[in-house]
């Protein structure tokens, strides 16, 4: 434990689902640091329901509209009120330097995390993410070395009716089709379409998921694909999660959702530039790329990959074991 029992700890992480995925080792380290105190989350309003699932977190709430001068007011006065002895930053954007000059002169011991440098816009990589490093050398924080691994996310709430596949129609094997929402580093429609119509003739239903943003492009696909189940907009991050770890495989071209697919156990294959690969080290993942044009990346391709990565057959062999009981 880090020096004397603290109380009130605060921690900040408000830069979308990657950046929360990415933290929970930080996440983990903290509770580990300071068993006995009451630890709070500020975050979006969208990750608030994954965050209350977590076994690391004493209470959550959302970080408010800072650019609103009467309600930051108010809520830098709530979170005087509350006493924070530090406060862990693991965003380091905007609204969290905000917050913190807000709160003064005599705030809590803040630890912050290093800006995140700018996009590279030609690189098809996920933007980059805020570097923690500092803020483990500064605080003393004893982080471990692991891959982010949020199967407390399914296990919290797995046996509610809609944490299961059959609440949305789901019977039997199924793969999870994770679009990006950058159009720009996105997979084609018709290649996801000529994917989903492989994976029904094999007996796998095709399940498209992500946020709303993405129902247009789930509109494309399904007209080349009427055998698509598109769950864009329908599902938050818990419930993804649970059907993450229950899909035989993903498909995605780099998605928040895909890291938040991997860190439940969820294997498959990536699409992207030659120019800008994927890397996951630990996470059995293939990644297909293509010199200029991801369209020219055939969908059969994309399922003998699957194929040769062992997640049809042995999807389908757990399928008949099921069946079975």
């Amino acid at each position: 434990m880090l020096g004397r029992k603290q109380n009130n700890i605060l921690v900040i992480k408000t830069d979308g689902l990657r950046g929360f995925v990415a933290a929970d080792p930080y996440f983990e380290a903290i509770r580990d640091a300071y068993p006995k105190a009451k630890i709070s989350l500020l975050t979006t309003q969208g990750l608030q329901r994954i965050a209350r699932a977590s076994p690391y977190f004493d209470q959550v709430a959302a970080m408010p509209n800072m650019g609103d001068r009467e309600a930051r007011k108010e809520f830098v006065r709530q979170l005087k009120a509350s006493k924070f002895e530090r406060v862990y930053d693991l965003s380091g954007d905007a609204a969290a330097r905000r917050l913190r000059s807000a709160m003064g002169p005599f705030r809590p011991k803040w630890f912050a995390a290093e800006q995140a440098l700018k996009p590279n816009p030609k690189s098809a990589q996920p933007l980059p993410l805020p570097n923690l490093e500092k803020i483990s050398e500064l605080s003393g924080l004893s982080v471990d070395d692991r891959l982010p691994d949020l199967r407390w996310a399914v296990s919290a709430r797995k046996d509610s009716a809609n944490m299961q596949p059959s609440w949305y129609g789901i019977s039997g094997p199924f793969g999870l089709l994770l679009p990006s929402e950058d159009g720009a580093r996105r997979w084609s429609a018709s290649g996801y379409a000529g994917l989903a119509r492989q994976m029904a003739e094999s007996g796998f239903m095709p399940v498209l998921a992500g946020s709303k943003n993405l129902h247009g492009f789930g509109d494309e696909i399904a007209n080349e694909a009427p055998q698509l189940l598109d769950l864009s907009g329908k599902t938050d991050h818990l419930q993804l999660a649970a059907l993450a770890q229950e899909a035989a495989f993903f498909v995605s071209d780099v998605s928040d959702e895909m890291q938040l697919a991997l860190s439940v156990g969820c294997e498959g294959a990536v699409i992207c530039p030659a120019k800008s690969p994927y890397y996951a080290e630990g996470r059995h993942i293939v990644t297909l790329t293509a010199e200029n044009d991801l369209g020219a990346i055939e969908p059969s391709f994309v399922w003998r990959t699957l194929d040769n990565m062992g997640l049809i057959n042995n999807a389908h062999s757990d399928q008949l074991v099921a069946e079975a009981r």
